[in-house]
């Protein structure tokens, strides 16, 4: 038996320096050791510590073989980006499901090592690995919702009027806007997962973001509130359907989808068809009945 455990190809420099502090033989460099040799320097009265060893340097090495599965996944895992609104330069995450279902089962994995009574030899190493992975996890919740309240902002923020009436959450949105765009084009250049997602700051980065974005939808929802307070009849409708006919101040007409929101059965107005004119004329119920407003309204 002790042939065979010094004999394991499982046995790394770490175990033949236990191995010689155990002894006090070089066992490792000693070339032409031979069975005498072995019997001659009673080599075989500490039997029971090196089949320790080598059985330790055995298991560890099935938990490196499952570190290597971790690792050689993330070697090859890529973040997959696509063009946003078909504009030049400008791209957003697609779909993460692989990414996110590849993360999980690697952090599964490292638990289940850094559990194992033999992972004392390789600790430092697992455990570098599960900090790079956790932060990676960290980094992309961030980056996921920073990406939605971006895609969310961005439409509104893409409106003249909505810059001129919000100059300073506009001006906010625009820095978060510059710094994601080029983190985007970035990703797309190099994509592979794990480097995008443990660059130094990035997490941190995101989460400055998403605490702009925050305060930006917060700012929106007060001027919002403003405007509903001014014409409670808006209270009946969404942000989003507000913002759109906010967005389009200068279209009256761009009300229309949203009156029966606002108004009980009314359906439609009726603008009058000069060049220009914003007069209404009269209102249409769903029922096609119009009833005429009169003149200068």
């Amino acid at each position: 038996p002790i042939v065979v455990d010094l004999r394991s190809p499982a046995l790394k420099d770490r175990h033949w320096q236990q191995i010689y502090r155990m002894t006090g033989i070089d066992i490792q460099n000693s070339s032409g050791l031979t069975l005498k040799d072995v019997i001659d320097l009673q080599i075989a009265s500490h039997q029971e510590g090196i089949s320790a060893v080598a059985t330790a340097a055995q298991q560890e090495g099935v938990l490196e073989e499952m570190m290597a599965k971790v690792i050689k996944l993330w070697e090859t895992t890529e973040l997959e980006t696509k063009v946003y609104k078909d504009q030049k330069d400008l791209y957003i995450l697609g779909d993460l499901t692989d990414v996110i279902a590849g993360l999980d089962d690697s952090l599964v994995t490292i638990n289940t090592v850094l559990g194992s009574r033999y992972v004392a030899g390789i600790r430092n190493f697992v455990d570098a690995w599960r900090q790079r992975l956790v932060l990676f996890s960290e980094t992309l919740d961030e980056w996921m919702i920073c990406q939605k309240n971006w895609m969310y902002l961005e439409n509104i923020f893409s409106a003249p009027d909505i810059i001129r009436q919000l100059p300073g959450p506009a001006k906010s949105f625009q820095a978060v806007d510059k710094s994601f765009r080029s983190i985007m084009k970035a990703t797309t250049d190099e994509s592979n997962a794990l480097k995008c997602c443990t660059i130094r700051d990035r997490r941190e980065i995101f989460q400055s973001h998403n605490g702009k974005l925050d305060q930006i939808q917060k700012d929106l929802e007060d001027y919002l509130e403003t405007k509903r307070m001014a014409f409670p009849r808006f209270y009946f409708l969404s942000n989003d359907e507000l913002l759109e006919i906010l967005s389009q101040a200068k279209n009256p007409r761009a009300v229309q989808p949203h009156l029966r929101k606002c108004f009980d059965n009314l359906e439609s107005l009726d603008f009058s068809s000069d060049p220009g004119s914003v007069d209404i004329l009269g209102m249409f119920s769903t029922e096609h009945e119009r009833v005429s407003l009169g003149k200068n309204l």
